[in-house]
């Protein structure tokens, strides 16, 4: 059996991060938070042209027809960039409604506060599909994650699986969370070889060095579960309930790690304005509760193994 991903699955997701180096930079990134749009111009267009969020839609539908399995880098690349957007939302969400431009999902059991409901054409929920959105702003830690209380909106009932519909979103984020942890130890461990104390950079001290591989040590934990996750939930198996909230509750660890690892590393530098890192942790933060908090996943694994 093959366990590894495919060449052309690491070549899309090479692809979507050549393509993310040049389009959505950190500064890009900064940018959207500062103007509170929530979102790179142009860039929304740029992944819908290489498949990135149709990957799920069927092939019929004018989809990549492809799974979670597939996609799973890919979410991985769109967290190490810090994409704004409803990204994953819109990945997992938009087989349900492909003729929408910008699809937002619902929290498990809620659609009374929304992340980007406010730009998003139809929002994804358990009683089905929500259109001709009404919303208001609301104050949220994330700017590329805006958050809006929906007021009204025209309901057409989906026959969907709903919980499968939020174990995918959890899979997705978990993938997104771990690109994102990556991500913030490549900036400490470049910020750790150029600080200098007592004449040396602070890299070269066995402190931060523990404090840095205790960090890549859960992330790269985290991987093979989430892995394992896709694949299961492509396969409709059993276990793919479980599955999903092992790999959210270890991503969610594997965040919590780094964004203390890293911002020790900082220091108090860390979470300031000017600082790229506070844009990643202030990310990491939010998703850590989205879709699902480690104390919801991890009460999930124990129930499905004590039953």
């Amino acid at each position: 059996m093959q366990f590894s991903f495919t060449e052309d699955q690491r070549m899309f997701a090479d692809g979507l991060r050549e393509l993310l180096a040049r389009e959505c930079t950190l500064g890009h990134v900064r940018a959207a938070w500062d103007d509170r749009t929530g979102s790179v111009p142009g860039l929304w267009d740029r992944l819908t042209e290489m498949g990135v969020l149709a990957i799920l839609v069927p092939e019929a539908d004018g989809g990549l027809g492809m799974g979670l399995a597939d996609a799973v880098l890919l979410c991985a690349e769109l967290g190490r960039a810090c994409v704004p957007g409803p990204v994953v939302e819109h990945i997992l969400a938009s087989p349900f409604t492909p003729e929408a431009t910008v699809v937002a999902a619902a929290e498990r059991g809620a659609v009374d506060v929304v992340a980007h409901a406010g730009h998003a054409d139809a929002i994804v929920c358990d009683a089905g599909v929500l259109r001709d959105i009404a919303s208001a702003p609301v104050a949220s830690l994330d700017g590329g994650r805006r958050l809006a209380k929906v007021h009204t909106g025209r309901l057409t009932p989906a026959n969907h699986d709903a919980e499968r519909l939020h174990d995918g979103l959890a899979i997705a984020t978990a993938a997104y969370l771990v690109g994102l942890s990556e991500r913030m130890i490549e900036i400490a461990g470049d910020y750790a070889r150029q600080r200098e104390q007592f004449g040396k950079p602070i890299g070269s001290f066995q402190a931060v060095k523990h404090l840095m591989a205790n960090a890549l040590l859960q992330v790269e934990f985290a991987k093979a579960p989430l892995y394992r996750a896709a694949w299961s939930w492509d396969q409709h198996e059993s276990t793919s309930p479980r599955d999903a909230s092992m790999a959210k509750a270890l991503a969610n660890e594997a965040a919590y790690v780094t964004t203390r690892a890293t911002m020790q590393v900082h220091g108090a530098i860390g979470y300031t304005w000017e600082a790229d890192l506070q844009l990643l942790m202030k990310k990491a933060w939010a998703l850590m509760r989205a879709h699902g908090d480690t104390t919801f996943h991890r009460r999930r694994v124990s129930a499905s193994i004590l039953r």
